[in-house]
């Protein structure tokens, strides 16, 4: 396997059914969010935009003799990094996810010292993929949502 990083965030025709089937269950978002998607994508079902993508960003596509098996985006907001990850239904169950995320860790450099998190939508039919996935690769379970290395970021001055 090796991870490919994008410029910019890309959506293609099979990340675009994946979001069709899975798109407000896996990924916590509302019908409304997802419909603004697939209307930015248009009729081409391709979303290519530089106005959606920031250099602090990293977008990777995971690919298997040269064919795009899922992706990792690892999103900078403020302090963190959010990751949302995904592997397509025709490669699930092959450890593309675990080895993906942790290749994109590595070449992102996030591994060290920068804090990376991601929820699980309770209605998400890959929980206990995702929660395995994040584990193996030294993620940890902290109010709700998983952390790599979590950071404190009040603590109480006696």
């Amino acid at each position: 396997m090796e991870i490919v990083r994008q410029p910019i965030r890309q959506i293609d025709e099979i990340e675009y059914e994946h979001f069709k089937k899975y798109g407000q269950s896996s990924y916590g978002m509302s019908a409304e969010e997802l419909k603004g998607i697939f209307v930015e994508m248009g009729e081409e079902q391709v979303y290519s935009a530089d106005a959606h993508s920031y250099g602090e960003d990293f977008y990777y596509d995971l690919r298997v003799d040269g064919q795009v098996v899922g992706k990792v985006l690892l999103l900078k907001l403020a302090r963190v990094y959010q990751l949302d990850l995904m592997v397509f239904d025709p490669f699930k169950d092959k450890g593309y996810a675990t080895e993906g995320l942790r290749l994109a860790l590595e070449q992102s450099d996030l591994k060290e010292g920068h804090t990376v998190r991601a929820g699980i939508p309770p209605t998400s039919p890959h929980q206990e993929a995702v929660r395995h996935v994040l584990e193996k690769n030294g993620f940890e379970k902290r109010n709700g949502l998983y952390y790599l290395n979590f950071k404190k970021r009040y603590v109480i001055n006696h």
